[in-house]
């Protein structure tokens, strides 16, 4: 088993900031996922609703039964749609949250909600992937600073209870599927969770982690 770290944990994960080198922007295919935060940090910096992100920017698959976005790659070396012509990220200071964690990963070992309100384990660790980044000589950075997100308590419960919803869909999904009656009724909750969680938008002078909390607290009644 992989050794697990919390974001207080110092790693040999630091890669004297790519110099130039983007070998994990290129050749992704559908796995740089999007949860509702990334998607709200990039249509407010880019100035631009999730339907029009879709037109370039995003695209659709389905993961488990459950319709998620994902950044788009292109050209025939597959590479990031936001990555420059040098090959440096052009959207650095609001990436997405697993750009922000390579070469980590995670880990959901521990989901105890109870938990997390009383400010103690988030319910996940980090670990390191194997082969993930071909930079040599790393350097030991701290992970909460690796991460570089505000408010990162808050936002770890939020990948948790995001976390958990998306496995209570897939196996909503995944027991539905088995019924072809049903097909038109799993369309439609994905129709559903999508509006909520990315079509419909956030108000940006009110804290994100709320309003998400409120529409998680929604859809679970429902699904």
């Amino acid at each position: 088993m992989e050794k697990q770290f919390t974001s207080r944990d110092m790693v040999k994960i630091g890669c004297h900031d790519c110099r130039g080198c983007f070998s994990c922007c290129q050749g992704m295919g559908d796995t740089v996922v999007l949860n509702p935060y990334d998607v709200y940090e990039l249509t407010k910096n880019l100035g631009k609703p999730f339907e029009q992100l879709l037109e370039k920017e995003i695209a659709l698959h389905t993961e488990e039964g459950m319709i998620l976005p994902h950044i788009r790659m292109d050209g025939e070396r597959e590479k990031c749609i936001f990555l420059n012509e040098q090959g440096r990220c052009s959207i650095h200071a609001f990436r997405p949250g697993l750009c922000r964690l390579f070469p980590l990963g995670r880990s959901y070992d521990y989901p105890d909600e109870d938990r997390i309100e009383e400010g103690e384990a988030i319910g996940f660790h980090y670990f390191i992937l194997e082969d993930g980044c071909p930079q040599k000589e790393k350097t030991k950075i701290k992970i909460e600073k690796w991460l570089g997100v505000s408010r990162l308590v808050a936002h770890e419960a939020f990948i948790l209870s995001w976390h958990n919803f998306c496995k209570k869909f897939q196996k909503k999904a995944g027991d539905l599927i088995r019924d072809p009656e049903q097909e038109e009724y799993i369309r439609q909750m994905n129709l559903f969770v999508l509006q909520l969680f990315y079509g419909k938008s956030y108000d940006v002078e009110q804290d994100f982690y709320k309003q998400v909390e409120e529409r998680l607290a929604q859809a679970n009644n429902i699904i």
